[in-house]
């Protein structure tokens, strides 16, 4: 067996994937680069843009989305900063994991490696949905190793799921039908009215049916104040009002019960692909954000 059916059913199956994946990347209209870091959870896909002396900002895409996902806010992002868009090792996209995670402090242990690999010591950290989780992780053990968050719909975190959420994601994995996982699981995400490109969800969709799911991952869950009580950075939570994950008020009242530090923007006529739905909007509230709490004039990088 090759090192590619590792993670996905087949080589025949991964080719198809990661020709998915080439065809939603071809919507990033800015340069950038696509390496490989190797931890000990396997081998990371990270996409670089941006000038290499700006303040480092890590992007974590939202589950089963990979790096494809920030095409619609890679050009403002990276026009100031050095971004590194991280394909989430465990899920379907560029990445190659090795073995499972067992516990949440994994993620932090790979998330470290990585950023050691790229000879980043701090960072910005911004994640959607699941990555928004995973940014929260990170902080949670790490605080001395990011400057701030970026909270973008971060899945479970502050609240429990709405019960639709496991139902339609479970119907999802046992029926594999297109119409079924794009219809009636991807795109429930987005509120009604709103455009996600359509190569985002056949992709989506062809990593669910080809991926081999050999390795164990850990599902996001909420964390307890406690948990988040090392966290002494600006954070910004960002969720639209047609949020379907979760009651995005129940959200935002404990998020500023467990960050003090934190700023809540909700966004009018926006669903769960925020980032995506409202984009020119969350880009400009996102950047004001950046600019205010790190001054563009400060932002040189910070390498090891």
């Amino acid at each position: 067996m090759s090192k590619n059916e590792q993670v996905f059913k087949s080589d025949e199956a991964m080719k198809i994937y990661m020709d998915a994946y080439a065809m939603s990347l071809e919507l990033w209209n800015v340069d950038y680069e696509s390496i490989y870091v190797e931890t000990s959870f396997g081998s990371t896909h990270v996409l670089l843009a941006g000038p290499k002396t700006g303040r480092p900002l890590v992007l974590l895409h939202g589950f089963g989305f990979s790096s494809t996902m920030w095409y619609p806010n890679i050009e403002s992002l990276s026009k100031e900063y050095r971004v590194y868009a991280i394909d989430v090792i465990g899920e379907f996209n560029r990445s190659k994991g090795n073995k499972s995670f067992s516990t949440r402090h994994d993620y932090s242990v790979w998330l470290s490696e990585v950023l050691d690999e790229l000879k980043v010591s701090k960072a910005i950290l911004m994640g959607h949905s699941n990555g928004g989780w995973h940014a929260l992780n990170y902080a949670s053990s790490n605080n001395d190793r990011v400057d701030g968050l970026v909270l973008l719909a971060p899945a479970a975190s502050f609240t429990s799921f709405s019960l639709q959420f496991p139902f339609r994601l479970i119907l999802a994995n046992i029926v594999r039908t297109k119409g079924i996982i794009i219809n009636f699981f991807a795109r429930w995400f987005v509120s009604k009215g709103n455009f996600v490109e359509d190569r985002l969800f056949e992709q989506f969709y062809l990593g669910l049916i080809h991926f081999g799911w050999k390795y164990k991952i850990i599902r996001p869950s909420v964390f307890k104040k406690e948990d988040l009580q090392n966290i002494d950075c600006p954070v910004l939570f960002v969720v639209g009002d047609k949020e379907v994950i979760y009651n995005h008020l129940t959200a935002i009242k404990k998020a500023k019960q467990y960050l003090p530090q934190v700023e809540t923007v909700i966004i009018e006529n926006a669903g769960h692909a925020i980032s995506i739905e409202r984009s020119e909007k969350v880009n400009n509230i996102i950047i004001n954000f950046l600019e205010k709490c790190f001054p563009i004039g400060s932002n040189e990088k910070k390498a090891e």
